[in-house]
């Protein structure tokens, strides 16, 4: 029996985050105040512990649902079930994750994004084939082809066609095993990931070993378990070494076949995989009834039928029926025997006989359907006997009039794919100069800042400060008895100190030195500090993850963003406290800025004209940025923007 390695696309996103990342996500669990927010973070650690603690991930994803069912938010309520299936898949509960799953793509049908929705037929496929149900498995598979070719995701494609060929290869199909996964192959190099490579060479590895190549299966192989090896991931290598066991027996080397069902047998052991401890423990046992070492293949096959037994593994148990069944005939224990072949074959037929008579159907239909077309072959021939002349001149103009109406089909569809052609070269074009537009803007707008900062520094501050030098040494010099006088010649150099003062500020406001010498996080702890020293408003920053500098135009939007933000805080809001937090995710980047204030109605004040504007401004930079901003807030509740953006 050959144990074939499965390989999905939900599998890529296997979380590598720390136990820091965590913490610190379990903390603004713990003190957030918006449900949108708590969402999200529940989905983010339950897909962290994912693969290190299933039980954590479980109970974040069964807080998530009930959270989401509360608050009616259909997006998360089948993020819920999605990763309850998940969880079930990790404990080998198919059926439980097939229903789990099915609900999460009810839901995301009626929400209509296309990446969830291949997601959610992906890990059906998953769990339809671990039910042997391959017709339902390829019908799913291609479903989630078909969004992902849409979309050109070479990386998903590779893997949903690891998924098919994993259906071709149960249902023998090896022709179409060759093709998807020397296509799979082809896109996962392209890709450079190693989980789609190593699975693309598997099935094509298995496609040899359907057609009995066994030496080509035994090199692909190979090359199968160095990719997993390299990344590493246990149950495929042993996966891989179980194939390769499978082959030598092929090549009638049953001692080399031994070596590597041991080497399998041991990994999934070390790993705890039940499911394929019994299929390998089957295998060895089968060895040593080969090898004539009855007691040694009573004994793992036994194990295996206590695992089958455990795991509801039917397939299985009929094997392991019939391996006791040799093994007890050739020791000469007919009764013992007798009773396993018995077993083998009511299981066998309990697990086929609904196969059996859908096919004896299909050969009644097409018995019935050959009589009738050789009937109407008769009456055709004696028909065209009769009408010979008539058929040819029909034929001829039907002939004739196929070519004219294809060669017209052909010049309408060649100048339609001319026309999308020019039309996606245009639309790219414009796309393109839009982007470049955009960043002259930003790019001017900051130039401009700096200029005028630098002349108000250099110009008009060193002007004042000139002044109040000059004014200052007359006042030594005029003698004046006039206590009024000297009163007026103070409060003239007073005025221009404090312009002095307000000039540098609002140069430094303009341009931070912090930002330009230290990055964005040094410039805003030293906007928050200057704004905290009133005592008028709190402002805790709490910073994850982000312990690099990021591009200067990157930095730049995000400042001007933050300042705005917080300057409609102090004009608007009325709040006594604000929270803003950075959080740098492996591929994102996202800043949440909350208050305690009086809130407002986000759709409205977008709709207005004019005090709309700073809002839409904000939009349009984090939008060139190529992010996204929320806005959640309700009067008296309170707001929450969330700022999310790719790095």
């Amino acid at each position: 029996m050959n144990r074939i390695i499965l390989f999905y696309t939900f599998f890529i996103v296997a979380s590598l985050c720390g136990a820091q990342e965590n913490d610190s996500l379990e903390k603004l669990l713990k003190t957030s105040i918006h449900d949108t927010v708590k969402l999200k973070v529940m989905d983010d650690l339950s897909w962290n512990y994912a693969s290190v603690n299933i039980d954590k991930s479980e109970t974040y994803a069964r807080q998530l649902l009930i959270l989401a069912q509360k608050i009616n938010n259909q997006k998360y309520i089948a993020v819920g079930y999605n990763n309850l299936g998940i969880t079930d898949i990790k404990r080998f509960q198919f059926k439980a994750a097939l229903v789990n799953h099915n609900k999460a793509l009810a839901l995301r049908l009626k929400l209509k994004n296309e990446m969830d929705i291949a997601s959610s037929y992906s890990k059906i496929a998953f769990c339809l084939s671990e039910l042997n149900d391959y017709t339902g498995a390829y019908d799913a598979s291609l479903k989630c082809l078909k969004i992902y070719e849409k979309l050109n995701n070479k990386l998903y494609i590779a893997f949903t066609l690891n998924t098919i060929c994993n259906v071709c290869y149960n249902l023998k199909y090896y022709d179409r095993l060759m093709e998807y996964s020397t296509r799979s192959y082809l896109l996962a190099q392209e890709s450079h990931n190693k989980e789609a490579e190593g699975g693309a060479l598997n099935y094509i590895a298995s496609a040899y070993l359907g057609e009995k190549k066994y030496d080509k299966a035994i090199i692909k192989f190979k090359e199968c378990f160095q990719c997993f090896e390299a990344l590493p991931d246990s149950n495929n290598m042993a996966s891989a070494l179980n194939n390769i066991g499978y082959c030598y027996m092929g090549l009638k080397d049953p001692e080399e076949a031994l070596n590597y069902y041991l080497r399998a047998l041991k990994i999934v052991e070390n790993i705890g995989d039940l499911n394929s401890q019994s299929i390998y423990n089957h295998n060895i046992a089968y060895l040593y009834y080969f090898f004539n070492q009855f007691p040694l293949a009573i004994q793992y096959n036994k194990k295996a039928e206590q695992l089958a037994t455990q795991q509801s593994m039917p397939e299985m148990m009929m094997q392991v029926y019939k391996t006791y069944g040799q093994l007890y005939s050739q020791q000469g224990l007919q009764e013992k025997a007798t009773d396993y072949f018995n077993r083998y074959e009511n299981l066998h037929d309990s697990l086929y006989s609904k196969e059996m008579t859908e096919k004896f159907s299909e050969m009644e239909v097409k018995y019935e359907t050959e009589k009738k077309e050789n009937h109407n072959q008769l009456l055709q021939k004696e028909n065209d006997l009769k009408n010979v002349q008539l058929s040819r001149s029909k034929i001829l103009q039907i002939f004739l009039s196929c070519i004219i109406l294809m060669i017209i089909l052909v010049s309408y569809l060649l100048f339609v794919r001319s026309k999308l052609k020019q039309r996606q070269t245009l639309d790219a074009e414009l796309l393109k100069q839009q982007e470049l537009r955009s960043r002259a803007v930003i790019e001017a707008e900051e130039k401009e800042r700096i200029r005028i900062a630098q002349e108000l520094h250099d110009g008009i501050g060193q002007q004042l400060s000139a002044a109040k030098l000059n004014i200052s040494g007359l006042q030594g010099s005029l003698k004046t008895s006039k206590p009024e006088e000297v009163t007026m010649l103070q409060n003239a150099i007073d005025l221009l100190d404090e312009s002095v003062k307000e000039v540098r500020a609002v140069s430094h406001t303009m341009m931070p030195n912090a930002l330009i010498k230290s990055g964005l996080i040094s410039a805003v702890r030293e906007f928050i500090n200057k704004i905290s020293s009133s005592g008028n408003l709190k402002i805790n920053l709490e910073i994850v993850g982000v312990t690099e500098r990021l591009e200067n135009t990157v930095e730049n939007i995000l400042f001007r963003v933050l300042q705005e933000l917080v300057n409609n805080i102090i004009k608007h809001a009325r709040a006594t406290e604000v929270g803003i937090q950075f959080i740098k995710h492996e591929k994102e980047l996202t800043i949440l800025i909350e208050d305690n204030g009086v809130g407002f109605n986000v759709e409205k004040q977008l709709a207005e004209t004019d005090n709309g504007i700073g809002l839409k401004n904000i939009q349009s930079r984090i939008a060139f940025l190529k992010g996204e901003v929320i806005f959640d807030s309700y009067q008296g509740k309170g707001t929450t923007v969330t700022i999310e953006m790719p790095l």
